[in-house]
């Protein structure tokens, strides 16, 4: 079973690979319907594995 986190960081992901890979964040966070103090958390940590590139307010999925 998944955590409700997860499916979040699964959404996040999907969101960025399925409208073109890139993305501001405050557009993201209205794709996603979370409020930032949810969403920033997530956004970190997928960063720090290196799923994502935040570069300012634009996320970015990197590819592995």
């Amino acid at each position: 079973m998944t955590s409700h986190s997860q499916s979040q960081r699964d959404r996040i992901l999907w969101i960025l690979a399925t409208r073109g890979r890139k993305m501001e964040r405050s557009r993201l966070r209205r794709c996603t319907r979370m409020r930032y103090a949810d969403l920033d958390p997530i956004l970190l940590d997928l960063a720090q594995e290196g799923r994502i590139k935040i570069e300012g307010d634009m996320i970015t999925l990197t590819v592995k």
